[in-house]
């Protein structure tokens, strides 16, 4: 038995593998647009959130502990939005972490889930130390 396939059904079948390649970049293009501008606003916010710090540093002559950081009646004398917005996803389970490493220094780290500008995907960090200073 021999199969013959219309043309009419070969013209159907390629502009259905057509719409479907098309609709997979469409995906595609979303998804990475969608990570570019989380990362967008993730490194503004970190910048925000370097700035709050040192202008608690100038306030306390101090950094915050973890636990002032964390806590939102603190932290949103310095900052407009608190807690710090999340965008969660499997190479990024959390968006920031602070660490106070003494009084007069800190480590702010940040995920990204996609480079953007001099930042790299995945973690990056910014540092304070105005206690030498």
């Amino acid at each position: 038995m021999t199969w013959q396939i219309s043309n009419k059904a070969k013209s159907i079948f390629g502009s259905l593998c057509l719409a479907v390649i098309l609709l997979l970049i469409i995906f595609w293009a979303v998804g990475k647009g969608q990570k570019l501008a989380q990362a967008d606003i993730i490194i503004q916010t970190a910048g925000q959130t370097q700035k709050a710090l040192s202008y608690f540093y100038q306030d306390q002559n101090r950094y915050p502990s973890a636990v002032e950081f964390a806590d939102q009646n603190t932290m949103l004398n310095y900052l407009n939005v608190f807690p710090l917005p999340e965008f969660a996803s499997v190479s990024c389970p959390q968006t920031f972490n602070y660490n106070r490493t003494s009084d007069t220094s800190y480590t702010l780290s940040f995920c990204l889930p996609s480079a953007s500008g001099t930042y790299k995907s995945g973690w990056n960090s910014l540092s304070g130390n105005l206690g030498s200073q």
